[in-house]
């Protein structure tokens, strides 16, 4: 695709036009500079899921009513 085309696309959310304005190459960076943002991300990555299978536990401890929660029946989650 070049500058001023057009495409479509289809995702899981339905069809999409995508027109590029502009490319940019890219570089590779060295393990060295990425390290620490690929650390953070995979830190982040771990905590968001350890606490959503955390509320997912509780919520199947809970007795909640008037609303729907994916609740888990056992705390061993993957």
């Amino acid at each position: 695709m070049r500058p001023g085309e057009f495409a479509i696309a289809e995702t899981r959310y339905g069809f999409h036009v995508i027109r590029l304005d502009q490319h940019a190459p890219g570089q590779v960076l060295p393990f060295e500079l990425a390290h620490d943002r690929i650390a953070d991300y995979l830190t982040t990555s771990v905590q968001h899921r350890a606490l959503a299978q955390y509320v997912s536990v509780l919520a199947g401890r809970a007795e909640i009513s008037g609303v729907i929660l994916a609740a888990a029946a056992s705390p061993l989650l993957q």
